[in-house]
C-alpha cells in the first residue's frame, strides 16, 4: 500500500487545518494511502519531520502557511536527492502566496485531492546566505510583518498594497544603497526600499507579475527592486508601476531575472525569507538550486 506522511500546522491561518483535518484524511484513504499524521508544535517540527520520516513514505503533504512549506522543504533539502519525495500543499495560512503561483484549487477537498493525486512537478529552489525559500526572498519596506505580526492579526498583509499607498504621505522612509549583482554579468546600485528575489507572481498583495515571466523551473529568479522616493510623483510612478508590474531594467521599479544574485550593503541588512525572519548581514548572497523539489499540481503551472 502507498504511504502518506501528513503534515499540519494546528495554528495556521484560522485554524482551518485542524477543521477540515478529518475530510483531508478520508480524501486521501479513498486514494489508497496509509496514512500518518503529524501535527506541528513548535517551530522547525516540519522540517524534522521531512527529514527524519520524509524518505520512508511515497508522498509528504503539509498544511498551513507559506512558512510550513517552507519549514517541510527545509528538512527535504537535507535528504540526498534520490530520497526526497513529492511533496503535496495544502495552504491553510493567510496569504498562501506560493498558492496562487501554483494554481492550486480553493476548497480544501480539492486541495487535498491535488496533494495526494496531483502530477509531480520538479520546481526550483532558492537559497539566501543559508537560508532556503520556496518562492521569496526579501529586504526592506514592511518586509519583517510576516514574522513580527502576531498570528491572530497576520489576515493584515493582504492589504499590503494599500499599506504602501499610504506610506507615501509619510517621510524617512528607511532605503539602503545597494550594489546588485548577478551571475550573468549584470550590475545595478541604488538606494532601495525594497528588494525581492522570487519565483512566484504574487508576494503578499504587493507584488503581482505577469504570470507568462515566471517560470518555476527554469534556474532563474524575478528581481524586483524600489528605489527610493523623493517627492509624491515618484511615490504615484511606484504605485502605478506595482500595479502593472513589468521586468523593467530602469525606473522607480525595477526588474530582471537572473540565476544567483549578490546583494552588498553598507550596513546590516535584516532579510525575510518566505515571510520568517531571514538574518541579518552586509552581503547577502542568493542562490538558484534548480529543480530541486517536485511537488504535486492539478495540472502543468503556466
Amino acid at each position: 500500500m502507498k504511504k502518506l506522511l501528513y503534515i499540519y500546522n494546528p495554528a495556521a491561518g484560522r485554524k482551518t487545518a485542524k477543521i477540515n483535518l478529518s475530510d483531508v484524511l478520508e480524501v486521501f484513504a479513498r486514494q489508497g494511502y496509509e496514512i500518518t499524521v503529524h501535527p506541528t508544535l513548535a517551530r522547525g517540527d516540519a522540517s524534522a519531520a521531512a527529514r527524519d520520516l520524509g524518505p520512508q513514505y511515497d508522498r509528504v503533504v503539509c498544511c498551513g502557511g507559506d512558512g510550513t512549506l517552507n519549514e517541510t522543504v527545509r528538512g527535504v533539502l537535507e535528504l540526498p536527492p534520490e530520497r526526497r519525495p513529492v511533496l503535496g500543499y495544502i495552504p491553510a495560512g493567510t496569504t498562501n502566496d506560493f498558492s496562487r503561483t501554483l494554481e492550486l484549487p480553493k476548497t480544501p477537498l480539492e486541495l487535498a485531492e491535488v496533494a495526494g493525486a496531483g502530477a509531480p512537478r520538479a520546481i526550483d529552489v532558492g537559497v539566501a546566505e543559508g537560508n532556503p525559500f520556496t518562492y521569496v526572498a526579501a529586504f526592506g519596506l514592511f518586509t519583517d510583518v510576516s514574522y513580527s505580526t502576531p498570528q491572530a492579526s497576520k489576515n493584515l498583509l493582504g492589504h499590503f498594497a494599500y499599506v504602501l499607498e499610504g506610506m507615501g504621505k509619510l517621510s524617512n522612509i528607511p532605503s539602503f544603497h545597494m550594489k546588485v549583482s548577478t551571475g550573468d554579468g549584470r550590475e545595478t546600485e541604488g538606494d532601495y526600499i525594497y528588494g525581492m528575489v522570487g519565483n512566484t507572481v504574487s508576494v503578499g498583495g504587493l507584488v503581482n507579475l505577469p504570470r507568462d515571466k515566471v517560470l518555476l523551473d527554469d534556474g532563474r529568479f524575478e528581481v524586483i527592486l524600489i528605489r527610493r522616493p523623493e517627492n509624491g510623483k515618484d511615490w504615484q510612478s511606484i504605485l502605478t508601476a506595482l500595479t502593472n508590474l513589468e521586468l523593467v531594467e530602469e525606473g522607480a521599479v525595477t526588474g530582471f531575472s537572473a540565476g544567483n544574485v549578490t546583494f552588498a550593503c553598507d550596513c546590516p541588512v535584516a532579510w525575510t525569507v518566505d515571510g520568517e525572519f531571514g538574518g541579518e548581514q552586509v552581503v547577502t548572497r542568493v542562490k538558484n538550486l534548480p529543480q530541486a523539489i517536485t511537488i504535486a499540481c492539478g495540472a502543468e503551472p503556466s
